[in-house]
């Protein structure tokens, strides 16, 4: 008998949904130059005014773009492309992120953005200057940032082309001091093959290129994760690489891998970051666990060296694959914690898997290590080349 009654509840309260969209869904008038109307697109009133990023993107004339899968859309302003997430508060402008005081909210297939900010953060970034009336409820788009005429100040060319230089590289040893990292079958410690590889790639820099090399660590000591990265961006790295040895329940499994910051959803990918994330207990964290928005936040904010990072991971692999005997089990995204803080384009490497008998075995000579270290210094060369090509 409930069943049969249930259907005589749900039509009315659907109708007074309905009817609270349709009284919070209202249209704002775009104007162009000279106060043209140029169109309307819909807005949604909560707290304060949101606009449909869709319409204002057909208004426009350039359109929207969007990623059903992640949620994404893009439109072109001014020449500028624009990029928005459901659910974030950043907008990536130009590889440039900024955060919005409200996050983008999807409804209906429709993507609404905080007009004021959205508009605010248009002009900080230099597009045109955007006049909102909310009186008669329009946008102007027609007046222009005025150009002041100013004396040409001398440039440094020298000093300006040493901000971009790859003069200085971060090498991150994982783990040290109270926390041992990954401990395998023959009792071999995370955090001992990390130094000593780390020791020795740098020496390999020292000895034949013109970089700085500077290590989180240097002894066995433990270190902070987010005093690593902070050290990383203090001394202006240029390249930050986190060094670490691979652990599973499983042990056949063997190989390196090179990872990004990224939120990709491989269970392994997943697991293992969750592994090397758990550091944080150590640092009085209240939780391991990252969301994914901190993920696609971390990600969006980096987006300016993501180009880089992967190139560098892609070298990384294909050092390895040239001189170790072991599994090419290549370039990964996952939420590494460690990655999330570098201003600079970041890989995280795991060696290889310390819970594999047989790869211990291999982690713990010195000549192997030797490789690995090599192998990450002939990466180094070849990223150094494109960038200066």
């Amino acid at each position: 008998m409930k069943l049969l009654i249930l259907p005589r509840y749900i039509f009315p309260i659907f109708l007074l949904l309905s009817v609270l969209v349709a009284n919070n869904q209202q249209t704002i008038t775009i104007l162009g130059e000279n106060n043209n109307f140029l169109g309307k697109a819909d807005i949604l009133k909560t707290e304060q005014y949101y606009l449909s990023v869709n319409d204002f993107g057909k208004i426009i004339g350039s359109g929207s773009f969007v990623n059903h899968k992640t949620e994404k859309i893009v439109i072109y302003i001014d020449n500028l492309k624009i990029k928005l997430s459901s659910n974030i508060a950043f907008i990536v402008i130009d590889d440039k992120t900024y955060q919005m005081g409200s996050k983008l909210i999807k409804s209906n297939d429709e993507y609404y953005v905080p007009i004021d900010d959205f508009f605010k953060i248009l002009s900080i970034h230099g597009s045109n200057n955007h006049s909102i009336d909310y009186t008669t409820m329009s946008i102007a788009l027609n007046s222009k940032i005025k150009k002041v005429e100013k004396s040409v100040p001398t440039v440094d060319l020298t000093k300006e082309k040493n901000k971009w230089e790859f003069n200085t590289i971060i090498i991150d040893p994982g783990h040290g001091g109270k926390d041992p990292g990954s401990i395998g079958y023959r009792g071999t410690k995370e955090k001992d093959i990390t130094l000593d590889v780390a020791k020795r790639l740098a020496k390999k820099i020292q000895k034949n290129l013109r970089v700085k090399t500077i290590l989180t660590r240097d002894e066995d000591v433990w270190m902070r994760i987010q005093d690593r990265t902070r050290l990383a961006n203090d001394k202006n790295g240029r390249l930050f690489i986190s060094i670490h040895a691979n652990s599973v329940e499983d042990r056949r499994a063997s190989g390196f891998e090179t990872y990004m910051i990224g939120t990709n959803k491989n269970a392994a990918a997943v697991r293992i970051a969750a592994r090397e994330n758990a550091v944080l207990d150590l640092e009085g964290a209240n939780s391991t666990k990252l969301t994914d928005e901190d993920l696609i936040t971390a990600t969006m904010a980096q987006s300016g060296f993501a180009k880089q990072s992967e190139q560098f991971a892609a070298l990384v692999q294909e050092e390895m694959d040239k001189r170790l005997q072991s599994k090419n089990r290549g370039v990964k995204q996952a939420g590494f914690y460690v990655l999330m803080g570098a201003s600079m384009p970041n890989v995280l490497i795991e060696l290889g898997f310390i819970s594999n008998p047989n790869e211990e075995k291999k982690l713990n000579s010195s000549s192997y290590r030797d490789m690995l270290a090599t192998s990450i210094y002939y990466a180094i060369l070849k990223y150094q080349k494109i960038l200066n090509d």
